[in-house]
């Protein structure tokens, strides 16, 4: 009996050991593999279907700044805005053109995004309210036509003057004219003579977008955002010359209809359309680079930031991260993490700040790095980002932004600034010049919980807000009473918050089999110490109960021997007599 004891302390010390090589040798590594074997993009896989069309659409919501004192802001009055929204979309991602590179470490594919409105999660907004927005389309052209005003100008006669040519009878009458009339023609005057080429413009400001009264548009979100607001309709002369002039621009928020005529939206270039040729890594020879990309439109930096004096790529073109769809396994440890954005043309670096969860499962929070708005200029090394396309403007004298802002003109091909919403974090250059910012961290920052196992985004939100310069414009009579303004339009909150079924999946895949492989670990530990502690306690108590029966048994036996001889010598007195 006493051996067993010593067997099953054996036992035990041998299932301690066991449980701790299992939990924390032969179970990570297990895990680690079948995390690979997870999260590698492979032909055939759960994972490759997923990656391909998202299980999901993700939410898409549009805040647009209602403008409350139209009138007033065109007679130099401090502007006031109201949000509203959210606008709910859902956002569906489709890859297409899908190309793998002959070892299978790469995929080279596109993206279709499509949106569709949802009016149930709107509710009570839809999408034909009635709403007073700053008029980007308008104020963009003549901001761009107030900085390049001689420029633009050329162009367009050089236009007129081909058109004309091509007419026999006008082009004789046009170069007798020419020859003849001691002073120049109107349009080699508007060559050279800026204020000149601006006030033609204004003249023709009501044919191009329809007689405006304010720098204002009255509009509905499903108009503003994908139909379109029109203009340019039925022009002639001038007017068209300057139509013209704008569509050669191929801005991509200013399409041309089948009749001429030009319609802007802030949105119809996205949907039902994608961005780009991608590369990404596929993970299957480096874990490490799941999902990172590895070119955009076959090249690895952008043509959109200043570059160095040298002629070479800066570091603000350069392409880096994934495209926050995803990210590579084993996040823990990871402090820093960087995403490419087509929409704003740059890479984007978020850091860990804590730990968090979403439906139960354990998370990283990762957030906005404050460099990413707050940091920009030759002081911080990255004046690449300076791109001083927006002059007239409020700017620092170095060319650059205030805190918070970003000149977005290269990516837009307009003056568009951007900001995170309700300016949150924004100088008060800016700031202190609007009505209706009601910055909430909480509700504004951009953040991204991850599963740091196979970095699977639970939770998220890129939130951005998107704003232009209001401001007068030399020689055109409505701006005259304009004060500068950074004037906010909308902002957006693209977010991603896992459904149900994608929650379940990662729990019973994923969280159960670590909660599982942790309960056989700590068991095996528990019991072999158990065992490996109590047996010998146990045999040694028993040993000691032996010991003490064999020291009491002899004198008990000469006890009982003496007592016998009383009693035997007793019994014999008796006899005697």
């Amino acid at each position: 009996m006493v051996q067993c004891t010593l067997i099953w302390a054996g036992i035990g010390v041998m299932m301690a050991v066991s449980g701790a090589l299992l939990g924390w040798v032969v179970f990570p590594r297990a895990v680690h593999e079948k995390v690979i074997e997870a999260t590698e993009l492979r032909q055939g896989t759960d994972q490759y279907k997923r990656w391909e069309a998202l299980p999901q659409p993700l939410d898409f919501k549009v805040y647009i700044f209602n403008v409350t004192n139209p009138y007033e802001v065109m007679q130099g009055r401090r502007p006031k805005v109201v949000e509203v929204g959210p606008y709910i979309y859902f956002q569906y991602r489709q890859k297409d053109n899908i190309r793998f590179s002959r070892d299978r470490s790469k995929v080279h594919f596109s993206q279709q995004q499509m949106y569709v409105f949802d009016p149930e999660s709107s509710y009570p907004l839809t999408e034909n309210d009635d709403l007073t927005v700053l008029n980007m389309h308008m104020n963009s052209i003549l901001q761009i036509i107030d900085n390049q005003a001689k420029e633009t100008i050329t162009n367009f006669r050089s236009d007129v003057n081909n058109t004309l040519e091509k007419i026999p009878v006008v082009r004789v009458i046009k170069r007798i004219i020419e020859r003849t009339t001691p002073i120049q023609s109107i349009l080699q005057i508007a060559e050279d003579e800026t204020y000149d080429s601006l006030r033609l413009i204004n003249a023709e400001l009501n044919r191009i977008f329809g007689r405006p009264d304010t720098m204002f548009l009255r509009t509905t979100p499903k108009q503003f955002l994908f139909d379109g607001v029109p203009f340019c309709v039925n022009v002639i002369g001038i007017a068209k010359a300057i139509c013209k002039e704008i569509e050669k621009r191929n801005t991509k928020t200013i399409r041309t209809m089948p009749d001429g005529s030009l319609r802007f939206s802030f949105f119809s270039h996205k949907n039902m359309t994608d961005d780009g040729m991608f590369t990404i890594n596929t993970g299957i020879k480096d874990p490490a680079k799941t999902q990172m990309i590895e070119l955009w439109n076959g090249r690895t930096t952008l043509d959109v930031w200043n570059n160095r004096s040298s002629g070479l790529p800066s570091a603000c073109n350069k392409i880096r991260g994934t495209d926050g769809s995803g990210y590579p396994p084993f996040r823990t440890g990871i402090e820093r993490m960087t995403i490419f954005s087509t929409d704003i043309c740059r890479t984007v670096d978020i850091k860990l700040t804590g730990s968090s969860s979403y439906e139960g499962i354990p998370a990283l929070r990762y957030e906005i790095d404050g460099n990413f708005l707050h940091e920009i200029g030759p002081e911080y090394g990255n004046e690449c980002y300076c791109v001083n396309k927006i002059p007239k403007s409020i700017v620092k004298s170095n060319g650059c932004l205030y805190k918070g802002a970003l000149d977005l003109s290269n990516c837009f091909d307009a003056p568009v600034v951007l900001t995170l919403p309700h300016m949150l974090g924004v100088d008060e250059e800016y700031t202190a010049l609007i009505d209706g910012m009601d910055p909430e961290p909480e509700r504004h920052q951009i953040f991204v919980d991850v599963e740091p196992y196979t970095g699977t985004p639970l939770t998220g939100g890129k939130r951005v807000q998107f704003n232009m310069f209001l401001r007068r414009i030399d020689a055109i009579k409505l701006t005259d009473r304009l004060q500068p303004t950074l004037f906010p339009v909308i902002w957006i909150d693209e977010g991603i918050a896992l459904n149900e079924d994608m929650v379940k999946l990662i729990d019973d895949s994923l969280m159960k089999v670590l909660s599982l492989l942790d309960i056989v670990q700590w068991a095996l530990i528990g019991v072999g110490l158990l065992l490996a502690t109590l047996m010998p306690i146990v045999y040694f108590v028993k040993r000691c109960r032996g010991n003490d029966s064999r020291t009491v048994s002899p004198a008990v036996t000469a006890t009982t021997s003496a007592a016998s001889l009383s009693m035997a010598t007793g019994v014999t007195g008796d006899r005697n007599k």
